[in-house]
């Protein structure tokens, strides 16, 4: 599973540009677009091909979620330590962000996924994740219903590692937003993923 998270900030040929990733295979785009108005997030999302709503996620205008289509909706650390999953939304599916494995372990089964960062040193933020990157407490996962995303610095040359580690998807952000072609670095990432599946389950018979 390949997840993406836009840029805060307007990137050229964006819309374009997430159609084609979409076109590509990617599985699931969160959409980080906080300082819009609800009408710039109407209008971002009118944007994207229609057929990919159903793979759209709001980290923000949750109340604009039935209007626009959107069942997906994400909420942060803060939100979720508020109150329960189902009194924050009415989402069909939730996922949620932490930043400890033991805050992954103790999520309740109501949350579909959940991202773990940062796995490795930002692309995006520089010295972040230099000296607390989280890769080795995957194999201290215990929670088996909630499913776990690797975000932070996961670009093509390690984008395997979290996988083998035990989590169930990646995410990308710097990767795509900080490099002249995000598609082309997509495709890499989803292309050694594929490749690495085919080998573990040929090994499996």
């Amino acid at each position: 599973m390949i997840i993406a998270l836009t840029a805060e900030q307007e990137i050229f040929s964006e819309h374009a540009i997430i159609n084609a990733l979409f076109e590509e295979g990617l599985d699931t785009l969160h959409l980080r677009k906080y300082h819009f108005t609800d009408l710039q997030m109407s209008r971002y999302i009118a944007s994207i091909n229609a057929v990919y709503l159903d793979k759209l996620v709001l980290h923000s205008h949750a109340h604009l979620s039935a209007d626009l289509g959107i069942s997906r909706i994400h909420v942060n650390e803060k939100s979720r330590q508020n109150g329960p999953a189902n009194k924050i939304t009415g989402a069909a599916i939730r996922s949620t962000s932490v930043h400890h494995i033991d805050q992954f372990n103790s999520l309740e089964e109501s949350w579909d996924y959940a991202f773990l960062s940062p796995l490795f040193p930002s692309i995006s933020k520089t010295g972040y994740g230099k000296d607390n990157a989280l890769l080795k407490q995957l194999s201290l996962r215990s929670n088996a219903t909630v499913r776990l995303i690797g975000l932070g610095g996961i670009n093509q040359s390690n984008c395997l590692l979290p996988i083998r580690e035990g989590a169930d998807g990646i995410a990308l952000y710097g990767a795509l937003w900080k490099h002249a072609n995000p598609i082309e670095n997509f495709i890499a990432c989803k292309e050694k993923l594929w490749r690495d599946s085919n080998i573990f389950h040929r090994g499996k018979h």
